[in-house]
């Protein structure tokens, strides 16, 4: 009996162990797994900021949409205004001279109403201001004023210039005229934040 005990001891020692991890080399379906990839993929959509908040959720004048495919990664200039706004009507040119400046560039302009007067609030008032004042970039409409609460804005004109990752970098405040100090310094800060958003050039040793 002790001598079949024996072998049977021997037996037990020689069976293999493996690690919890599994055998080297061997794919596991646990979770420890599958994160890393959760995580790259998280990283990889690196699109934040206020009007990233609230795109998904606006109405937009019909021909004139955006999308946050459309705009992530690029630098965007967001506009506030209103069509009642004089100094809104007054920094029009300058805004159609923004868009012809960068047309062939990786600047987006996104033009965002937000209304102040009752009649500024009927979206087939804005659509008939946006034909007459001739603008052919995206204009969202923001009855409630969400964007505006997203950005914490305060005033008609307003914009904003945000980087390919969606982080306010600039906030011009009042009207826009083409060669003046205001529109020297946006356009300065925009091509800045053009830049500094363009990946570095790889080292060839």
């Amino acid at each position: 009996m002790t001598r079949w005990l024996w072998i049977w001891f021997i037996l037990i020692l020689s069976i293999p162990v493996v690690p919890r991890g599994g055998l080297p080399g061997a794919s596991s379906r646990s979770t420890r797994g599958v994160a890393p990839a959760v995580a790259t993929a998280a990283a990889e959509s690196r699109w934040g900021g206020p009007l990233a908040e609230v795109i998904g959720g606006l109405d937009w004048v019909t021909g004139h949409q955006t999308s946050a495919a459309e705009l992530e990664g690029k630098v965007v200039l967001v506009e506030f205004w209103a069509f009642e706004c004089v100094n809104c009507k007054r920094s029009q040119p300058a805004m159609h001279a923004l868009v012809k400046r960068y047309r062939e560039s990786d600047v987006r302009v996104v033009s965002i109403h937000t209304p102040e007067l009752p009649r500024e609030r009927d979206p087939g008032n804005v659509t008939r201001a946006v034909t007459t004042a001739g603008i052919d970039y995206p204009v969202a409409l923001d009855p409630e004023g969400k964007a505006w609460t997203a950005f914490q804005n305060r005033y008609w004109p307003c914009l904003y210039v945000l980087d390919g990752a969606g982080r306010v970098r600039y906030k011009h405040i009042g009207e826009l005229h083409e060669g003046s100090p205001g529109w020297n310094d946006l356009t300065r800060r925009i091509d800045l934040v053009r830049a500094a958003s363009k990946p570095a050039p790889s080292r060839q040793g």
